[in-house]
């Protein structure tokens, strides 16, 4: 470095020196103002803006070189080769075009360092080209360390001075640009002028120049300084210009999008207005708005055509009283159409509060109803939407038909008979005339669902109640409250008379014969009466008296009437607390399981036990199974209770020899439920007892209910193994086809038929022994009940009867009686 010091201090003249830097500085200027233009701008224009800074720059930086080298005094004459000093300024314009493209080009961060190199590398061509034209009667030679220097030097500078421009795009982008550019050309000069050392050589001969260093380098620094400053003039001659286009241009593209906002605004507005048009015109409703002085504004088409109005009538300004007037004139509206009439219907309109909502129904001459609804404005007058009505009435009253009304009979249903019956209720109060309730189902009406089909069931509620209708007078009321039950309400003035007799005339026609089509059949009916006020003094209280006196009159044996009487509410008073007791029974574990035998007829060995239900009431004692089984089934309590019997009964058969079966009832309740069989799997699970020594009794009645369900379940229980019973054989009409339907494991013959066998009638017994010897015969084991004498027992072993059953073997006794009777039956075998 001191020996760039020296040649800077010892060999050069310092005022081309100061001119030197003055040149490079003004060239800085020119170019970063012109690099900065060409930022601005796009495309082409861009790249001849580049083009014009990298010719500025490269003119700077050899003016700043000749300049400099004039100023170098090395103590010999010094010369200068033409080609390669224009060689170097056309490297010099360039290189640093190109070093200024590329940082425009790339990214900030690596078109900075790229561009730097570049143009770092454009100073370094221009000032080895121009050293290499210099001649000198002498030898040159280069110190290689301060050539690498001076190169690094004007890279690292040129990248910082691009770097600076491309952050900065204002007056301090450009002035902190143009001086880091003049140290980078600076720079590189000076210290690569003192890698140079001439070594005078008096053989080597060169032209010298005609012109004094000092002149020279005045010429060149003036015209350089001419150029760059009318380059910088017009460059900011350019940014001027530029400035105040893009300020019109602002300006004008202003004017343009407001120009274009008003225009959208204007279209917005009339598609506005055409879309107000279009819905108004598309609306249900007709549509008029009057102002303050009862004329027209607007109307809709709707409206226009409602009213068939002309179109002298549609003007804006119409009177209301004229529109009006027209209505009533050309008989639109239902009723006169004299002006009398249209001026009664204006005073009607004009007593209409204007400062409130209002409605009304106008009903058209046609039939139709239109639904007049006036909303008033702020500033007077009123807004009126009329709405054609007639179908939604129509709809609204269709549907209150179907609420009050069955969908099957087309009778009232229970809520109109409710409402029908306090009124009339009401009417009795004031005397004179009293109210009858009858409550009425149909016997036998399941059995025709289960045998013909619900099609035929619903045929036949509809002929009944065209039935019921002939039977009453007009002032009577029929409905139908649900399922095969109806009630038939009417005024009496002497009940035990009238009433009795149209319950009687009900019962008769009921009981006649019903064509339904393919099939035809008889059904009858029980009715029970209550009479209102004597009997309850409100329609819920009636219609419980009337359904009590159904119930007693189904009770005594169907197909009868009966009055409401006191005792009946006493009798279901007892009814229920009764079921209310059962259910705590069942909770309180207050049941408990007696087995009565089957003894074998051949041997006397008992093979087996029946379970059977007994209730231990702590206040009323034993209650026997025929009071509290039939309540049992009604409330659904005999499931719960079924399946306390199965899992009682198969845990203490468990216990029992492996020989001795458990026979068990079921009812119809427990098959309508779907919980039958894995309760009886899981008794068997829980108990340890083998399927087969389990048995399941099943009367017609149970089958009857819905035969293919309880064959079903029953196929599943004889696939785990346990074993099925047709109990009460003989006593239906349809045994012999359940037989022929369903392999049942065992035959029980009722005990009406074992009664007869002992019989003094011959008829009797001779029917008593074919029953039980068509029983046998069908190769099933045979059980015959209540067996009590040993007469019977004797018919029945000599008629092949398998087990029998009864008192003359053991009454029903508790498990503790069960094991002695084991124990004591199976030490007579071993002393047999």
């Amino acid at each position: 470095m001191f020996r760039v010091f020296s040649c800077l201090t010892a060999e050069h003249d310092w005022r081309l020196v100061v001119l030197a830097g003055l040149v490079c500085f003004v060239a800085s200027i020119v170019a970063a103002s012109i690099f900065h233009r060409a930022i601005a701008t796009r495309a082409r224009t861009r790249w001849i803006w580049i083009a014009i800074a990298g010719a500025a720059i490269g003119y700077g930086i050899w003016a700043t070189h000749f300049v400099a080298m004039l100023a170098y005094e090395p103590g010999v004459t010094t010369g200068y080769g033409l080609v390669l000093t224009a060689f170097s300024l056309a490297a010099a314009m360039l290189l640093t075009s190109v070093g200024f493209g590329v940082a425009v080009g790339a990214s900030r961060r690596w078109g900075a360092l790229a561009g730097g190199v570049i143009v770092g590398g454009g100073i370094a061509s221009m000032h080895y080209l121009g050293m290499w034209a210099l001649e000198v009667p002498g030898r040159v030679t280069w110190s290689v360390d301060l050539v690498i220097v001076s190169i690094i030097l004007g890279m690292c500078l040129g990248y910082a001075a691009l770097a600076a421009a491309l952050t900065y795009q204002d007056y301090r982008g450009t002035l902190g640009a143009a001086v880091l550019l003049t140290l980078a050309i600076v720079s590189h000069h000076f210290t690569a002028m003192g890698a140079v050392q001439i070594t005078p050589d008096p053989t080597l001969a060169t032209d010298t120049l005609s012109l004094s260093p000092a002149f020279l380098a005045l010429a060149i620094a003036g015209v350089a300084l001419s150029v760059l400053g009318m380059s910088l003039i017009g460059v900011l001659a350019d940014r001027r210009l530029a400035s105040r286009t893009a300020r019109f241009e602002g300006i004008i593209s202003q004017l343009s999008v407001a120009r274009q906002q008003l225009e959208d605004s204007q279209q917005e507005l009339q598609g506005q207005t055409l879309r107000l048009d279009t819905a108004i015109n598309h609306m249900v409703e007709g549509l008029c708005m009057f102002d303050a002085e009862k004329r027209l504004v607007v109307c809709n088409e709707r409206y226009a055509r409602l009213y068939q109005l002309p179109p002298e009538l549609l003007r804006t300004g119409t009177s209301h009283t004229d529109i009006i007037r027209h209505r009533i004139a050309k008989g639109i509206l239902k009723g006169d159409s004299s002006e009398g009439a249209a001026e009664q219907f204006i005073s009607k309109l004009a007593a209409l509060p204007f400062d409130a909502v209002s409605s009304r129904i106008d009903e058209f001459a046609d039939g139709r109803l239109i639904c007049v609804t006036r909303q008033p404005m702020a500033g007077g007058g009123w807004v009126a939407t009329h709405l054609d009505v007639t179908e939604q009435r129509r709809s609204e009253a269709k549907i209150t038909h179907m609420a009050q009304h069955d969908a099957l009979t087309d009778l009232p249903n229970r809520v109109l008979l409710r409402e029908r019956m306090e009124h009339a209720i009401a009417v009795t109060r004031n005397g004179g005339l009293d109210l009858a309730v009858l409550m009425l189902d149909l016997d036998r009406f399941k059995e025709v669902n289960d045998t013909l089909g619900h099609p035929a069931g619903d045929a036949l509620l509809r002929v009944v109640a065209a039935r019921l209708r002939e039977c009453v007078t007009e002032t009577a009321l029929i409905a139908r409250l649900g399922g095969d039950e109806f009630a038939v309400i009417d005024y009496v003035t002497n009940p035990a008379v009238e009433a009795a007799a149209l319950a009687e005339n009900i019962r008769k026609a009921l009981c006649e014969p019903f064509d339904l089509g393919d099939h035809r059949v008889t059904v009858g009916t029980s009715i029970g009466i209550a009479i209102a006020p004597r009997d309850g003094n409100d329609s819920d209280v009636i219609l419980k008296s009337a359904d009590l006196a159904l119930y007693s009159a189904k009770s005594g044996g169907r197909g009868a009437f009966r009055f409401f009487e006191p005792q009946l509410d006493e009798l279901m008073h007892a009814r229920r607390n009764l079921e209310r007791e059962m259910r705590a029974a069942l909770a309180g574990r207050q049941f408990e399981l007696h087995y009565q035998p089957f003894v074998r007829a051949a041997t006397g060995e008992t093979c087996g036990f029946e379970a059977l239900l007994r209730w231990h009431h702590p206040q009323r004692g034993l209650v026997l199974p025929g009071e509290f089984i039939p309540l049992a089934e009604e409330t659904g309590l005999i499931v719960p209770l079924g399946e306390w019997v199965l899992r009682t009964a198969c845990a203490e058969a468990a216990t029992w020899p492996a020989h001795v079966r458990i026979a068990i009832n079921l009812s119809p309740a427990q098959f309508r439920s779907k919980e039958l069989v894995p309760v009886i799997v899981g008794a068997l699970a829980s108990s340890g007892l083998a399927p087969h020594r389990l048995e399941l009794e099943v009367t017609e009645t149970v089958i009857m209910h819905d035969s293919e369900a309880v064959f079903a379940v029953l196929a599943q229980l004889r696939e785990l193994g346990v074993r099925i019973a047709l109990d009460d054989f003989g006593t239906g009409y349809s045994s012999l086809s359940f037989l022929q339907r369903f392999p049942f494991d065992k035959v029980k013959i009722d005990r009406s038929f074992v009664d007869e066998l002992s019989s003094t009638r011959a008829e009797a017994r001779h029917l008593a022994r074919a029953v039980v010897r068509f029983a046998v015969s069908l190769g099933k084991t045979t059980t015959a009940e209540g067996v009590e004498t040993e007469e019977q027992l004797d018919i029945l072993r000599e008629e092949g009867c398998v087990e029998t059953q009864g008192y003359y073997f053991s009454r029903p006794m508790p498990a503790s009686d069960v094991a002695r009777m084991l124990r004591r039956d199976e030490a007579a075998i071993r002393a047999a």
